[in-house]
């Protein structure tokens, strides 16, 4: 995955309809942090970056419609409970939904988990509400809609 020419993680393999704890979301992708490429590339990786394993978790509006701060919480500890099976450093959960509702935007804004950012992207406007977290705001940077 690539954000403004700058590597973020190496995505390997990715899920559709991933359900943990009750909770199913459409898409779930997994990797690490450890750049592939050429021998340069992989000798540079291996000497400076860490390997951690990383994930993102995206729903959609039809299963996100009525977020409230109880789904919310929901969706956050199903996916701190697939990081902790995965061994994951951290992931994103993004939520994409036509038209987000103010208190559902600041309830986003609210959340303050430094291992999950969270972003809500509405597809519609193209507008994206992130956690409060250092992960949550470079989710702004790395999303193109």
């Amino acid at each position: 995955m690539l954000g403004k020419g700058r590597w973020i993680a190496d995505f390997t393999e990715s899920f559709r309809n991933w359900n943990v704890n009750d909770v199913t979301f459409d898409v779930f992708i997994q990797g690490n942090t450890r750049m592939k490429g050429f021998l340069l590339s992989r000798l540079f990786s291996a000497t400076v970056n860490p390997n951690y394993q990383v994930g993102c978790y995206i729903i959609s509006a039809d299963r996100a419609k009525d977020i409230d701060r109880k789904s919310l919480l929901k969706m956050l500890h199903a996916v701190k409970a697939s990081m902790k099976e995965n061994e994951m450093k951290w992931a994103w959960l993004l939520i994409l939904c036509a038209k987000a509702a103010d208190f559902q935007k600041k309830l986003v804004e609210s959340i303050k988990d430094q291992a999950v950012g969270i972003a809500l992207v509405e597809v519609d406007s193209k507008g994206i509400v992130s956690s409060d977290s250092y992960i949550g705001k470079q989710a702004r940077r790395f999303i193109k809609l």
